[in-house]
């Protein structure tokens, strides 16, 4: 009998509600598209009830998983975020000389443009204290550019 390779692969939420929840996206001063699929996001600091991008550096909280056309709560996107399960991301160019490893914590890193995107967040090595993403597989050699599969921790 033939011997199979297993590998860490993103979970499919089946509905369930477990990972993705609808949610109001960004501050109103530019529309987000599918470009910003992929994204980290973190609850806004203010009463709009609202996701917005996460700066470089900070904890990541959800990642843009869907963007709908229309706008909402006088002109926010709309979409929904992924809070947990696993999602691709790419290691970010602030990275630096060390590489990433299996099992390092993560924190965003600078973002492609606002508009532009290839739907993979970047990501570098970090200390979060609340919202714990962790890489569990790495497809590259760690440093900047290599895809790394992230884990809710």
């Amino acid at each position: 009998m033939g011997q199979s390779n297993f590998a860490f692969e993103p979970l499919v939420d089946l509905g369930g509600g477990l990972f993705t929840i609808s949610a109001a996206l960004g501050d109103g001063t530019f529309k987000y598209t599918d470009n910003e699929r992929g994204k980290p996001v973190q609850l806004k600091a203010s009463a709009k009830s609202a996701y917005e991008l996460t700066a470089a550096g900070a904890e990541i909280e959800a990642f843009v998983e869907t963007v709908e056309p229309f706008t909402v709560n006088q002109g926010l996107s709309f979409g929904t975020i992924r809070r947990g399960g696993r999602v691709y991301a790419k290691v970010g160019a602030n990275q630096g000389a060390t590489a990433m490893k299996v099992r390092d914590l993560v924190v965003a890193d600078v973002q492609l443009a606002n508009g532009a995107g290839d739907n993979y967040a970047r990501v570098k090595t970090g200390t979060p204290a609340t919202f714990k993403w962790r890489a569990i597989k790495i497809i590259g050699d760690g440093t900047a550019n290599s895809l790394v599969l992230l884990e809710r921790a």
